[in-house]
């Protein structure tokens, strides 16, 4: 191929050995393997990562919905979830597991309550420690406000993190924990991940994320 050719593919386009044709015929079969490969759907990308980075940071009213599993040496579990985020006031709906319909942890920064039907509420500083209560041990729940958008908490400040090839956090290490986001999708102007894995030791977790919903969009 010439470069003249190579010029007119795009690069990751596939490009087979041409035979020996007319001119007339070899435009048409280039216009036609470009307009294919123009057809394909772009991956969503993170083309600057710090400018990325602020505007999830600075993003604060949110809704998501999916499901949660978990795993830990005492047990291993699932739970449907529906959380619901604005500003700092949060509320966690966990509905499947502990043999006991909806569990609903809500709050802000200076407070957190685990309410179950049939049961007092249990009130905690922060939903990390009223996780600890319900699964055994402590699901960080202040810092997946971040995770979940595919960027690192703000603290701790030191941290891990490797990318993917479209520019979106693939990987993170932080607070201990080891990260793992895919699935990234496009929602309105922005992307965020589908699927969140976190394990530190013998703790797991995994979040599927079905559903975002972002304020005006």
């Amino acid at each position: 191929m010439t470069i003249a050719e190579r010029r007119l593919f795009p690069a990751g386009c596939p490009v087979a050995a041409i035979p020996a044709v007319g001119p007339g015929l070899l435009a048409l079969l280039l216009a036609l393997l470009l307009a294919g490969c123009a057809s394909r759907p772009p991956a969503p990308e993170t083309a600057h990562w710090e400018p990325h980075q602020r505007q999830m940071l600075a993003l604060r009213h949110w809704q998501i919905e999916g499901k949660l599993g978990y795993r830990s040496p005492e047990q291993n579990g699932s739970a449907f979830v529906n959380w619901r985020q604005a500003e700092d006031v949060f509320d966690l709906s966990l509905t499947g597991p502990f043999g006991a319909g909806a569990t609903r942890i809500s709050g802000d920064r200076q407070r957190a309550v685990l309410q179950q039907q049939g049961r007092d509420e249990i009130r905690a500083a922060t939903a990390t420690e009223l996780t600890e209560w319900l699964f055994g041990w402590p699901l960080p729940v202040e810092q997946m406000v971040d995770w979940v958008k595919g960027v690192p908490a703000p603290e701790p400040r030191q941290h891990l993190y490797a990318f993917n090839l479209a520019g979106q956090l693939e990987t993170l290490e932080q607070s201990g924990w080891q990260l793992h986001f895919d699935n990234y999708r496009q929602v309105g102007d922005l992307v965020l991940p589908g699927r969140i894995r976190g394990s530190r030791g013998e703790l797991a977790f995994t979040l599927v994320v079905r559903q975002w919903r972002v304020d005006g969009l």
